[in-house]
């Protein structure tokens, strides 16, 4: 055997072989596999067995010490600690040793996971960084199987994926011949029949402009018409040094508005107002999305044990709307929290039901208040940590929400005026299916967690009851 390393595999070693956290980290690695599929490399996952038409080899042993071209590492928080993983990656540097591979092992950086606290294994090793953007990724790592002549395979084509994904995820699998419900995320919103348009005018010669964020209740400027609907007296004072109601208007029906005028518009506005007043009101911190939306969120002990109870599809329960994962510094060692926050945004829509879309979102800190100031960690921490969240627990905790915003009563109020407001439902407007459906992934993932002797604890919601305090401290 020669002594210099060499990139270029041999020709017995054609496979591109991807390890990974199971099941925590199958999203990305599902999708990369299906990826390279597409561009023609023989790809070895175990989650797209016989995907080519080819013998599965089920000895991953076997498999990396005679026939992988390339090792990809999905490097995670999960992989970085979990057993499984370790030993695939510590027989792929062995063999990488043993027989001069260069760049055997390619690591995949797909979380937050900071380079401190990388295994040892991959801390001399560059990796290609996922975490920010797949597609970017995976041009990167495209590039270098290109560049290290990894060889392609005609059996790994599109064709070849199409087929697969048919075979294994055919839309009819999770076909039930029954009518089904689904809740959708726009709650229905209830606004006063009248609307008004007073008018405007100002001591003095100049443009007639109300200083922004002043105004007791929601109100729209338009030119010289102040649309609100609230009565003008609600507005005395409140307008500026400079600019009045000269004249109280006449309440116009807002749903002919609608009908006959671009009134949409405007209403808008007085439903996102109304909104932004509403939570101010209640004390809740609002934090301002990349895309400048606006999201209220839940700092630690806001809420008695941080959690909401409410009822919701099954019946009365707890949601947490705070949580936290433990982290070790790996210059001072010393173990620290890292606290999720659930919080939400709501956007009003016009057409074609009066409602507002209600979106949720998760913040984090160090500290359970100070929320951290990088909009890119936050998104990849939310990766991170959000990745096992399903359906259920995003509906639930923004059902939980709503019925928080409600307090005592059986509808949100937001404030239109002294004496008017609008209502919206804490329930969701239903939608009914003819058919109802099961995604085949959630079969397989189900099936796959029967499977698993012990769950993962790392980020894991606090249970009901479970006082935040009180929690054991979680390894990594």
């Amino acid at each position: 055997m020669s002594s210099q390393t060499s990139a270029t595999p041999s020709r017995n070693r054609d496979k591109v072989l991807l390890t990974h956290a199971n099941p925590e980290d199958n999203e990305i690695t599902l999708w990369l596999a299906l990826q390279l599929a597409n561009h023609g490399y023989n790809i070895w996952c175990d989650l797209t067995k016989l995907l080519g038409g080819e013998v599965f080899w089920d000895d991953i042993e076997v498999v990396i010490r005679e026939r992988a071209a390339k090792v990809l590492y999905i490097l995670s928080r999960l992989s970085n600690g979990k057993d499984g993983p370790l030993r695939e990656l510590h027989l792929a540097q062995s063999v990488a040793r043993k027989e001069g591979l260069r760049d055997f092992v390619i690591p995949l950086s797909i979380d937050d996971l900071p380079n401190g606290e990388t295994t040892i294994e991959l801390t001399r090793i560059n990796t290609v960084p996922f975490r920010s953007s797949w597609a970017a990724g995976l041009a990167k790592l495209l590039e270098k199987l290109e560049e290290d002549q990894v060889p392609r395979s005609p059996n790994f084509n599109r064709t070849a994926v199409n087929e697969w994904w048919r075979t294994v995820f055919s839309a009819g699998q999770g076909i039930r011949n029954e009518p089904e419900e689904y809740l959708s995320n726009w709650f229905p919103v209830s606004i006063p029949e009248n609307v008004y348009f007073h008018f405007l005018s100002r001591n003095g010669i100049g443009k007639i402009e109300i200083p922004d964020g002043e105004l007791p209740y929601p109100a729209v400027q338009d030119g010289i018409s102040l649309i609100t609907f609230a009565p003008a007296s609600d507005f005395e004072g409140k307008l500026g040094p400079q600019v009045y109601i000269a004249q109280e208007s006449k309440p116009f029906n807002v749903e002919k508005l609608l009908a006959e005028t671009e009134f949409g518009k405007q209403l808008f506005w007085l439903l996102r107002l109304a909104w932004e007043q509403a939570v101010k009101d209640i004390g809740l911190p609002v934090y301002e999305l990349a895309n400048k939306a606006k999201t209220v969120y839940f700092p630690k002990d806001h809420i008695q044990g941080d959690r909401i109870s409410f009822t919701g599809v099954e019946g009365k329960t707890k949601r947490a709307m705070v949580g936290f994962s433990s982290r070790k510094n790996p210059v001072t060692g010393e173990r620290m929290r890292r606290y999720w926050h659930f919080g939400i945004e709501a956007r009003p829509m016009v057409h074609p039901f009066l409602a507002y879309i209600v979106k949720p979102h998760v913040l984090f800190t160090n500290d359970g208040k100070t929320l951290w100031t990088s909009k890119g960690k936050l998104a990849a921490a939310r990766r991170s940590e959000c990745k096992d969240w399903w359906n259920d627990t995003w509906r639930d905790r923004t059902l939980a929400v709503m019925k928080f915003l409600c307090g005592d009563a059986d509808a949100v109020t937001l404030r239109l005026g002294s004496n008017v407001s609008l209502t919206v439902q804490p329930w969701p407007i239903l939608f009914q299916s003819p058919v109802a459906y099961t995604d085949p992934q959630e079969i397989k993932r189900l099936a796959d967690l029967a499977e698993t002797e012990s769950a993962d604890d790392y980020g894991r919601e606090l249970d009901a009851d479970e006082p935040l305090e009180d929690d054991p401290e979680e390894s990594l």
